[in-house]
């Protein structure tokens, strides 16, 4: 896509969702989050996550507000750059497969088209169902979502195919159902609510009400709410041609029960994370390099060469967190605990297996969250306790394979990651550790993917060529040039 098309189709959107159908937009992406709480994985992260069980109106609110600014101001502009980045800094403190990122980005173009098509004051045309479409695929690549839909019908495709095969009821997701839903009621006078959750009911298609736990609205009053939609959206549209609307009417232009009447992006976000999320790079004299990238791309190549070649102290977070899970130690207790002894060595109950822990982890994205939640603290205490110890040294690197997901990127000044194709990556970890396809596919699919950090990084070292390639590479990067 060119970046005309880009501005193209966000042009359109802006139209759409701010100026033609505000309240028709707003309305679908309610029903979009709903449908979320379907997919078991997509459920299970929100329940454990306590945000819409503590603060639903809050969640309710800062999605609105996201969403809003992005159709309001396009992905590729100042804002959007910067929202689409605190998304992926925020998103990298979960476990969030890509499958549920392409079903939820997915939603964004199919609920608005299909709620206009049944309850609006007219369709969308061809043209701007495409911009809808191009649009999001844009906030999609910003994000670095892999195997992105190449059209809308395939988007689509994706999305009802979601909904035909994976949707189900869960505990979880009945669980945050609720709390949105009674979130939704709260501003109307007790006497009313089970009339209104009766028709916001008849709202969804049956299965997704099953899979809520919602019983289903009778006929009449299917027709009731259908009759009513399609009315008001009637007078929406005389009132139009009336009246063309001045200016647009963005959620995010009016105020919220969370933030009042203005807002600002570092509120954005579960306010426990808010700290985190919100924590400037280091901006003190000493050159601070973060280097990360995905299992097996070549971090440890890259910092041998600043090691060995350049002299540079190389703070490496997988050894400190080695030294975290040390036989006897306080964590490996915690963990032996956990997990049980079959993480542990044959004979040796005060020994991790690290290779049976790992095939625990990387295939339980929840004991993975544990095991990150328990060693991640202990690994930033080690690197300020090497900071500070190393204060009089000009450049420190710091070799962190989750650095963002650790949220360990405020401790540099720039970040550099070591990128290569997918399929080297694959190759080159099955090499390394004699692994087989499957469980090497398991272990790259356990971390970020490459795309996905290339947007939050200051450079890229590419890793693709030859070591002489590399070694020039990374020469270029610590060039003083390159640190302006």
């Amino acid at each position: 896509m060119t970046a005309a098309d880009a501005a193209d189709a966000a042009a359109v959107c802006h139209r759409l969702a701010g100026v033609l159908f505000p309240w028709d937009v707003t309305r679908a992406l309610e029903l979009a989050l709903l449908k979320t709480f379907c997919v078991p994985s997509i459920a299970r992260l929100l329940d454990r996550s306590g945000e819409f069980g503590q603060r639903p109106r809050r969640r309710y609110d800062d999605t609105g507000l996201w969403v809003a600014e992005l159709l309001r101001h396009g992905p590729d502009s100042d804002e959007g750059r910067q929202l689409i980045e605190r998304l992926n800094r925020l998103h990298g403190r979960y476990a969030i497969a890509n499958d549920d990122f392409l079903y939820v980005l997915s939603t964004f173009v199919a609920e608005p088209i299909r709620w206009l098509a049944r309850y609006g004051w007219r369709p969308l045309a061809p043209a701007e169902e495409e911009a809808l479409f191009r649009f999001w695929q844009r906030v999609g690549a910003g994000m670095g979502l892999q195997h992105l839909p190449a059209d809308l019908d395939a988007l689509l495709t994706l999305n009802r195919r979601v909904e035909d095969q994976v949707f189900t009821g869960t505990a979880a997701g009945r669980r945050v159902a609720e709390a949105t839903l009674a979130m939704l009621l709260d501003d109307w006078p007790p006497p009313l609510r089970p009339t209104l959750r009766s028709l916001l009911a008849a709202l969804v298609e049956p299965g997704v009400g099953a899979c809520l736990g919602w019983s289903t609205a009778p006929g009449w009053q299917q027709t009731l709410v259908l009759t009513g939609l399609r009315l008001r959206s009637r007078a929406s549209g005389w009132s139009q041609q009336l009246r063309p609307p001045r200016g647009s009417r963005f959620y995010s232009q009016r105020p919220t029960p969370s933030h009042g009447t203005r807002f600002r992006y570092d509120q954005l976000g579960p306010p426990p994370l808010l700290e985190g999320l919100n924590r400037p790079r280091w901006r003190g004299t000493q050159r601070r390099i973060g280097l990360t990238g995905g299992i097996a791309s070549g971090k440890s190549s890259v910092g041998r060469l600043l090691a060995d070649h350049h002299g540079l102290p190389v703070l490496d977070a997988d050894t400190y967190a080695r030294e975290a899970l040390a036989p006897g130690s306080a964590a490996t207790r915690a963990v032996l605990e956990h997990f049980g002894p079959g993480v542990a060595i044959a004979g040796d109950t005060a020994t991790i297996d690290r290779r049976a822990l790992g095939r625990r982890v990387f295939n339980d994205a929840a004991e993975r969250r544990w095991l990150e939640q328990l060693v991640h603290p202990l690994v930033r205490a080690r690197c300020d306790g090497e900071l500070e110890r190393l204060t009089e040294a000009p450049v420190v690197v710091l070799m962190v394979p989750l650095l963002f997901e650790a949220g360990l990127d405020g401790l540099c000044s720039e970040v550099w990651l070591v990128d290569c194709d997918e399929e080297q990556q694959l190759q080159r970890l099955m090499r390394r550790d004699g692994a087989g396809e499957a469980d090497a596919r398991a272990r790259i699919a356990a971390q970020w993917p490459l795309a996905r950090k290339r947007p939050l990084a200051d450079r890229l070292i590419d890793n693709r060529g030859t070591s002489e390639e590399l070694a020039t590479a990374v020469e270029t990067a610590l060039s003083p040039a390159a640190a302006r």
